[in-house]
């Protein structure tokens, strides 16, 4: 759902979203003050929400939708980035600065799409061209590499959308951290070493990789193993 008190920004954006596959526009609005009744009886599972518009803005229309059940994604669309903090704390899932930017759309989407699956027990990651969904059960580590986040699982490696800080906020009961680049899974962590270098290391089940431990928590992963 698309919504908007001006008509050429609400054009805009379903110009953009018409252009991506699996993405269907339910309604769009342009009176703030029906936006929590359309979406009561049209049920989006994504809403674009301008900040800024007349009587009630679109930060009181997030804070009513989150009383909805289930409650719709929120993309906040502003022309000014300061908003970005409000968005963040009414747990929106992006905010999008006017004008809106193709590419930059597009990865507010699948971060969308992403959170909802993690929420249903699934990672959403990519593996070249192929889209994948990788059971959170299989998942046994998530890593920073060249400026992508990686999920190890037992059967696949893929890239999330997610930078690894979310990742960490997400699933922090399943995950702990290891190192500014790493997240393990605390129920296969299994060892803490130091290779020939004298760096210290974790072995986990079901994959090969053994992300280093930094110093500040190396405290942590040792009580995990003892306890």
């Amino acid at each position: 759902m698309v919504v908007d008190d001006e008509p050429p920004a609400i054009e805009r954006l379903n110009t953009l979203l018409s252009e991506f596959d699996g993405v269907e526009v339910v309604a769009c609005e342009s009176r703030p003050e029906r936006v929590v009744e359309r979406c009561w009886q049209i049920r989006p599972e994504l809403i674009l929400l301008d900040v800024e518009m007349p009587g009630r803005d679109g930060r009181q229309i997030a804070a009513d939708l989150a009383r909805l059940e289930p409650a719709p994604g929120v993309i906040f669309v502003t022309a000014h980035e300061h908003y970005a903090v409000d968005a963040f704390g009414l747990a929106a899932v992006d905010y999008l600065v006017k004008p809106v930017r193709r590419e930059r759309l597009l990865r507010a989407l699948a971060r969308a799409r992403s959170g909802r699956e993690q929420a249903s027990g699934w990672i959403a990651g990519q593996i070249g061209e192929r889209r994948v969904r990788i059971p959170l059960d299989e998942v046994r580590a998530f890593t920073a590499e060249d400026k992508c986040t990686l999920v190890h699982s037992l059967h696949c490696m893929a890239v999330v959308a997610e930078p690894l800080k979310t990742m960490q906020q997400n699933h922090s009961i399943d995950f702990l951290r290891v190192h500014r680049n790493a997240l393990v899974s605390r129920r296969h962590l299994r060892e803490l070493y130091a290779d020939a270098n004298g760096v210290e290391r974790v072995r986990i089940d079901g994959v090969k990789i053994e992300p280093e431990v930094s110093r500040r928590n190396r405290v942590a992963v040792r009580e995990l193993l003892q306890g």
